[in-house]
């Protein structure tokens, strides 16, 4: 599972360094993946807003305008 999770953060962030918008990342990549668990809920953190997108392993993925992680 961890591999899984690796991955999506990987290919997503390829997809960022290609300059490719979020709205895009989401349709191709993040809305179809059987491990996105529901909407991306946009917050405000430390550096800003940013948007996180819920996990099936209870973790988030996060977004914040530059690069995808985990939290």
């Amino acid at each position: 599972m961890a591999d899984i999770i690796a991955r999506l953060v990987r290919d997503c962030n390829a997809e960022r360094a290609k300059r490719t918008d979020f709205p895009t990342i989401w349709t191709t990549i993040l809305k179809p993946h059987p491990y996105v668990a529901g909407l991306p809920v946009q917050e405000s953190g430390a550096s800003g807003p940013r948007l996180k997108i819920p996990l099936l392993t209870g973790r988030f993925l996060v977004f914040d305008g530059s690069s995808f992680s985990l939290a």
